[in-house]
């Protein structure tokens, strides 16, 4: 009885040990597995600020497929989607710079989902919401096509003599409108008619087109004009984390209150500004250079 017993317990004693080495082999060839994960993110970290931009131009994309619906809610939601991906835009460089995966890569990418996000889903949000209602020719391509055309041109341009000029940056200003702020204008003006996406405040605007149209034209061709505009985000990180994250907060609020009237109220602000800005240190210039009376 008592071998009977002993080896019992020593057979008990032997599955536990082979149970106890069958789970450290499991948990080294896990650990193996979390090793290569983590070895593959260091080596391959540059896909995280990629990810960021590719969301920028997802928004974009998506808010082409909306605004083609063509209904107001639509429409409205097409211009929300535009100003959720300049979030990730705003964010995307600066991920890069604090990983120090910054690229040429990058850059390009970058360029290409601003150029859909920016230059292309602001055009067709306003083609289907504004410029579709000109008076039709007849022909294929109406004269709402024609005009909605112009901006989509000027922001790649602008986009493309930006990455010319990238490497002579001061990083203190932009020459010409920058597309950001451009297709913010655009697309938030479609929301303005919406109820459905009104917090706060639901005061709302319907834009008559004889006021779109020259607003949508002007838009386009500051972003090609030699215009100086600020770099606010720039202006607003040098300031320290602090004023960043109270920037940040206060942004946050804005939209939650007062919704996209926010982003049209600021993003005209910036654009009005910068213009006048602009022509009054060119009338001082040119004050200078006036002859003096004898």
């Amino acid at each position: 009885m008592a071998k009977k017993r002993q080896g019992k317990g020593l057979g008990i004693k032997g599955a536990r040990h082979l149970l106890r080495r069958e789970r450290k082999a499991k948990g080294g060839r896990s650990s193996k597995t979390r090793q290569a994960i983590g070895n593959f993110i260091v080596k391959k970290k540059s896909i995280v600020p990629n990810i960021i931009t590719m969301s920028n131009m997802t928004m974009g994309f998506f808010a082409i497929i909306l605004a083609s619906r063509g209904d107001a809610k639509s429409l409205a939601l097409a211009g929300i989607l535009v100003c959720i991906g300049s979030l990730f835009d705003a964010v995307d460089g600066a991920v890069a710079r604090a990983m120090r995966v910054e690229s040429s890569v990058g850059v390009q990418l970058d360029s290409l989902a601003d150029g859909i996000a920016y230059g292309i889903a602001p055009a067709v949000l306003a083609y289907q919401a504004y410029l579709s209602r000109l008076p039709q020719s007849g022909l294929f391509i109406d004269s709402g096509m024609l005009i909605a055309l112009i901006y989509p041109i000027c922001a790649i341009y602008r986009l493309a003599r930006f990455n010319i000029t990238a490497a002579s940056d001061d990083h203190i200003g932009f020459n010409g409108l920058p597309s950001p702020a451009a297709a913010l204008l655009v697309s938030s003006i479609p929301a303005l008619a919406a109820p459905d996406f009104m917090f706060l405040v639901k005061f709302t605007v319907q834009f008559p087109i004889e006021a779109f149209v020259p607003i949508y034209v002007l838009v386009g061709f500051l972003m090609v004009s030699r215009i100086d505009y600020s770099k606010t985000p720039a202006l607003i990180y040098r300031k320290g984390k602090l004023f960043l994250v109270l920037t940040v907060i206060g942004a946050i609020l804005l939209i939650a209150f007062f919704s996209m009237w926010s982003v049209f109220v600021l993003a005209a602000v910036y654009i009005i500004t910068g213009f006048f800005l602009y022509f009054i240190k060119l009338f001082k210039k040119k004050r200078k250079h006036w002859p003096h009376p004898a």
